[in-house]
């Protein structure tokens, strides 16, 4: 089944509708989709929709209209089959797409199923022969195994006619048994259709925090039980459980369209351990584990958070755990506890020690914060100086003598500059070493100027910045 259209994907949701079986016509302007017993159709271009009650899309055709082609979509009904030529139709026949941008974002659809089975069919461990020659192959060895084993047996019946003829107990006796154990092994590796176990839970109980912060782990519990059989095949439990955790927003394009994405801000991913419960039998198993969105992870205007749970790390997988969670609040911003001085500030930035001098700032002494603890705006704030106060010290301390080349050179998507006769020159070499010049001057310090905005991550956010930025180039 095609992904479906963004905007059918929203109009299910506003709906509360079950989605599947998404078409779209040859010039992709319309879209439909099973929703629930109903077809949703959808026109991309003038943003608008139709419900069809008790219908199912079967296909688009595209009939022709005075000479030009039109989309028409064929639904099939209880009562037989209908055709639709959707460009023909007038205003009335459709209703304007709800808009989140002014409604607001869509409900998000929840799952909380009590049981799942794997619905992908589980691996024979049969030998896999997908070649003439690997079945050939086999069939040869079953054949020689199987000669062998005849040859010990009419030892062991020619040994019967004693005299002479009991010498050939000496080569029945070993060989028939080897080698009629060995074909009946070959045999029925030969023939055998065996699958292992199909990954299933049943009573399935999930729990979590009920508060949700930014920056502060969400834990989530997952207890289920092991059913003894899906049909007639064992099965065993997931050996592991992914949780992520999701932030839905609106995404607004430069033509004024608009889509509802879903981003993943956290991923991680929970072991089972098995258990017994004494006296039945009954197998239990458990999966533990935290979630964390960064104090990085961007804000918007309009959101909805989400925590979702599947049994494998596939995107196409459909989870069996969906909630939503409470918008968090707005994250408390942290207080600069030590505010470096100007030398510090520049030592810092042009020797690469800059995230160090951020979490001194807002922690002292403590170490135990990571860099995604912290906001671009609160990495910002630290650095006072501007930008020329900071080319001057390179300037001053005469940094830039170990980056200056005289030859050019290879190297891995890097910046580096390169003297050339009485010019400077700002060069970037991309991994392939394909490379380009960047800025070209006789004034070196207007060159160093520009390598530090464009090759160190702080540099570029100080005051004036601006006016020394150059475009990284594309080669593709």
């Amino acid at each position: 089944m095609p992904r479906p259209h963004p905007y059918l994907d929203v109009l299910a949701r506003v709906l509360a509708l079950p989605m599947s079986e998404s078409l779209a016509s040859s010039d992709e302007r319309f879209h439909a989709a099973s929703a629930g017993a109903d077809t949703l159709i959808v026109d991309v271009e003038k943003r608008r929709y139709h419900r069809v009650p008790d219908a199912r899309p079967q296909r688009f055709d595209d009939t022709a209209h005075d000479g030009v082609a039109q989309a028409a979509l064929q639904l099939g009904h209880s009562d037989g089959v209908r055709t639709i030529a959707l460009a023909a139709q007038d205003d009335s026949f459709w209703t304007p797409l709800p808009d989140p941008r002014v409604i607001g974002l869509p409900r998000i659809v929840q799952r909380h199923d009590t049981a799942w089975t794997s619905p992908a069919p589980p691996p024979s461990d049969a030998p896999q022969r997908t070649r003439i020659t690997d079945w050939l192959g086999s069939l040869v060895a079953l054949a020689v195994l199987a000669f062998f084993a005849a040859f010990g047996f009419n030892a062991l019946r020619w040994s019967l006619e004693g005299g002479w003829n009991l010498l050939w107990l000496l080569v029945g006796l070993p060989v028939f048994p080897v080698f009629g154990v060995l074909t009946l092994s070959t045999a029925y590796g030969f023939f055998r259709t065996a699958v292992p176990p199909r990954q299933a839970l049943n009573a399935i109980d999930v729990r979590r925090d009920e508060r949700f912060r930014i920056g502060e782990p969400l834990a989530f519990r997952v207890d289920a039980t092991v059913p003894a059989s899906v049909g007639d095949q064992p099965a065993e439990p997931p050996p592991q459980i992914f949780a992520r955790l999701v932030v839905q927003t609106v995404n607004d394009k430069g033509d004024g369209s608009w889509s509802v994405r879903d981003q993943k801000w956290a991923t991680d991913t929970a072991d089972c351990t098995p258990s017994t419960l004494a006296g039945t039998g009954e197998r239990h198993v458990h999966y533990a584990s935290t979630l964390t969105a960064t104090r990085r992870t961007p804000r918007e205007a309009q959101e909805r958070w989400y925590l979702t749970l599947s049994a494998s790390m596939e995107m196409d997988t459909e989870p069996f755990y969906v909630t939503s969670l409470a918008t968090p609040p707005l994250i408390t911003p942290y207080r600069i506890v030590q505010q470096p001085d100007r030398p510090a500030q520049l030592d810092a930035l042009l020797h690469g020690t800059a995230w160090e001098l951020v979490r001194t700032a807002y922690n002292g002494e403590d170490d135990r914060t990571s860099f995604e603890d912290f906001t671009p705006e609160e990495c910002h704030a630290v650095f006072t100086v501007d930008i020329e106060a900071l080319v001057d010290h390179a300037m001053t301390t005469r940094w830039y003598e170990d980056k200056l080349r005289a030859e050019r050179t290879n190297g891995d998507s890097s910046y580096y500059l390169l003297k050339e006769g009485l010019s400077y020159k700002l060069m970037y070499v991309e991994r392939h070493w394909a490379e380009a010049l960047l800025y070209e001057s006789p004034d070196l310090r207007s060159v160093v100027g520009r390598y530090l905005v464009a090759a160190h991550l702080f540099a570029d956010h100080l005051p004036g910045a601006e006016t020394m930025k150059v475009l990284q180039p594309r080669f593709y």
